[in-house]
């Protein structure tokens, strides 16, 4: 275990009762001084700094956490900044973090949250906080100090963390077939013209297509039936063809799929879930998918439908 930097030591009070993140920004993110801080940026000029990465704004723009900070640092002329947000859940933190680093090239796991390096980004969350590094000027740049401090800034942010756990839908979609480390969240935005909120989703590698599968939660089976209706409403009037198909069969689930040019998507709402495949390579892949995830739902029926006192 690295040791933790002195100026880091009081860094889990300051969270905990300021809310405060600028002592994650240290004069130096290295021992010896090599990567140095040249300014701290208040909030105002943190978002208007990320507004330049089309990236970081995009999903800034779309979790809206309820606090950011940054530094710039140099490293042998090479600008480098760091990122953190404070966000209002541990979803969110995780939709940052896996929009910047989805199927990434490393991946670390520490504690309850993790880290991930694809290029031009190394970013980790735990909780609800996430960071995320990156040079603007030399998007290749990449040093072990990334990780050390992102390792540092991640048990401080454990330490610090007053969210629970990420919600249990990503648990439904199927491991069968799925990329290594592609899951990520959603919390709200057009795919395609079919409008995505609170979904957990993953990458999977079906026969010659890469698909995704969504899963979205919603609040009441009343909340997930509008919102399909809406989006079978949208789909119709943009021309497709949407045909009714019963994927398992004896459930009550309302089911359409329709054709694009990547291959067969689907919409299938069941209770307060809906589930959108994309680019599934035929009907009967969605069909089997949509069983796996029925099969997946049982394992944590109990976490999901808690028992209620007598």
């Amino acid at each position: 275990m690295y040791k933790i930097l002195p100026h880091l030591l009081a860094l889990s009070i300051i969270l905990s009762c300021s809310g405060q993140m600028d002592a994650m920004l240290p004069k130096s993110l290295d021992e010896k001084g090599d990567i140095r801080l040249v300014k701290r940026y208040d909030e105002a000029e943190a978002r208007r700094l990320f507004d330049r990465d089309p990236a970081i704004n995009a999903v800034l723009n779309e979790f809206s956490p309820a606090a950011i900070s940054a530094g710039a640092y140099k490293y042998r002329g090479i600008k480098i900044h760091l990122g953190m947000a404070r966000c209002t859940s541990t979803d969110d933190a995780f939709g940052i973090y896996s929009a910047l680093t989805a199927m990434p090239r490393d991946r670390w796991i520490y504690g309850k949250g993790e880290m991930s390096y694809r290029p031009p980004y190394v970013s980790g969350y735990n909780g609800e906080f996430v960071f995320w590094i990156y040079s603007p000027t030399n998007p290749s740049t990449y040093t072990v100090h990334y990780k050390l401090h992102g390792e540092r800034m991640l048990a401080e942010f454990e330490k610090a963390s007053r969210a629970p756990d990420a919600s249990y839908h990503w648990k439904i979609l199927p491991e069968e077939n799925r990329y290594a480390d592609s899951l990520f969240f959603i919390r709200d935005r057009i795919v395609n013209g079919v409008e995505v909120k609170n979904a957990y989703g993953a990458t999977y590698q079906m026969q010659y297509n890469v698909a995704k599968i969504y899963a979205m939660r919603f609040g009441s089976p009343t909340d997930a039936a509008v919102m399909c209706h809406a989006q079978k409403r949208r789909l119709g009037k943009e021309g497709k063809k949407l045909v009714r198909f019963v994927p398992v069969p004896g459930a009550p689930i309302d089911a359409v799929y329709w054709k694009e040019t990547g291959g067969t998507w689907a919409l299938c709402q069941y209770r307060w879930m809906v589930f959108l495949f994309q680019d599934m390579p035929t009907l009967e892949s969605t069909n089997n998918f949509t069983r796996l995830i029925f099969r997946y739902m049982m394992k944590i029926r109990k976490e999901v439908v808690k028992k209620t006192a007598k």
